[in-house]
């Protein structure tokens, strides 16, 4: 149905979707200053959205 490309699309995709939307509901696009608990929070799902990636992309393109 979809070739490795799509697939590696789609999951790069999904993972900026998830970043905006964690993003969005920390409240790290807003004009007030940020927590240092929230930039912690945030920092912590950066490496597992990262993580993410590199996992789906190491195996989109070597399976």
């Amino acid at each position: 149905m979809f070739g490795k490309l799509g697939i590696l699309i789609s999951i790069l995709v999904l993972v900026l979707l998830f970043y905006i939307v964690i993003s969005l509901g920390a409240g790290a696009f807003s004009k007030d200053k940020i927590k240092p608990e929230t930039k912690k929070y945030l920092k912590s799902v950066n490496i597992l959205l990262i993580i993410i990636a590199t996992v789906g992309t190491i195996l989109v393109l070597f399976l």
